[in-house]
């Protein structure tokens, strides 16, 4: 007969674990947590050392786990850095691939709005529990913007306005006319976006459980032209 596994050793083998990455800034972000106990997150301000970095700060971060722990890979496709973005695009469609997991891509603004809005809830601040229309706003090139807005309704977050480049005026003039209130939220590209790869990680857990397991050809960067392949 086989041997039999302990309760405890039972408990790590059926553990599932997800993995996030956000590349489109100077800084790193990775996040990794089997949303039940265990829950890590760290950045570093690489700058233009990315290329050289990732792949070791990666594997260090990834420890104790193990690559076969992985049920999913989170990726933040943009709008951010090109170069940075790109390199954290391939990587992950080249593990998920390697892996034979999903992988899902997220974008940097609705990262941004439930970053948000995680912080509201613990600051009791509007947007807690409740439903809501957030609106993230991010400089793009030329006067542009890049522009998204999605609904919180207390447990999801919902894109109500996919994420698009227009003029800083257009932006403007659509949120005045959007038929709900707007919470704005309002960041400089590259500063401290990392700090919201937990919450890319929660998002790609939340289409995880509702049943979404999409194929690492899928994901490509957003640029905020067109999506560029990899």
């Amino acid at each position: 007969m086989g041997q039999r596994l302990s309760k405890k050793r039972l408990q790590q083998y059926l553990k599932m674990f997800g993995l996030a990455l956000h590349t489109s800034t100077p800084e790193l972000g990775l996040a990794i947590s089997d949303f039940e106990t265990i829950q890590r997150h760290q950045t570093w301000d690489l700058g233009r050392d990315l290329s050289s970095q990732l792949h070791a700060l990666l594997q260090g971060f990834l420890a104790p786990q193990s690559w076969e722990d992985l049920r999913f890979i989170v990726i933040c496709i943009g709008p951010g850095g090109f170069t940075g973005t790109r390199i954290g695009v391939t990587t992950a469609r080249t593990l998920a691939q390697q892996l034979d997991i999903p992988l899902f891509g997220v974008s940097a603004l609705a990262a941004i709005a439930h970053h948000q809005l995680t912080v509201s809830s613990h600051n009791s601040e509007p947007g807690n529990g409740q439903a809501t229309d957030i609106a993230v706003t991010m400089p793009a090139k030329r006067g542009a913007v890049y522009g998204a807005i999605y609904h919180w309704n207390g447990t999801t977050l919902l894109a109500k306005l996919d994420d698009t480049v227009l003029p800083a005026s257009d932006w403007q003039a659509k949120q005045l006319q959007w038929p709900q209130s707007l919470l704005p939220v309002s960041v400089e590209p590259g500063i401290g976006l990392a700090d919201t790869t937990l919450s890319l990680l929660q998002l790609g857990y939340d289409h995880w459980q509702a049943g979404q397991h999409p194929n690492w050809r899928e994901i490509i960067p957003f640029y905020g032209q067109h999506p560029v392949k990899v």
